[in-house]
């Protein structure tokens, strides 16, 4: 990575970014509307089961756990406007 001499003798100085495991964090794929909830805190989820389902433009999109685990978060309530990007549901 190329960067400007003023910014690379601060580069040390900056926090280190935290790497996110995306099989254990679901991620809302666009933004919209959290329609439903199907999961709780300590809840066992299988890989591939439903865990929510976001409505955007009018299509329900069903979200579904990226692999087997027990729900850590739940970060979303129905009805709740979400952004692309946003963490819904973390894995243990």
């Amino acid at each position: 990575r190329v960067l400007p001499e003023q910014a690379a003798k601060y580069l040390p100085l900056m926090p280190a970014k935290k790497e996110i495991d995306l099989a254990s964090v679901l991620i809302s794929p666009m933004p919209g509307i959290v329609k439903s909830v199907s999961v709780q805190v300590g809840q066992r989820v299988a890989e591939g089961q439903e865990v929510c389902v976001v409505e955007a433009m009018k299509m329900q999109n069903k979200l579904v756990a990226g692999r087997t685990g027990v729900v850590k978060t739940v970060t979303i309530k129905e009805g709740e406007t979400v952004e692309d990007g946003k963490v819904l549901i973390e894995l243990e």
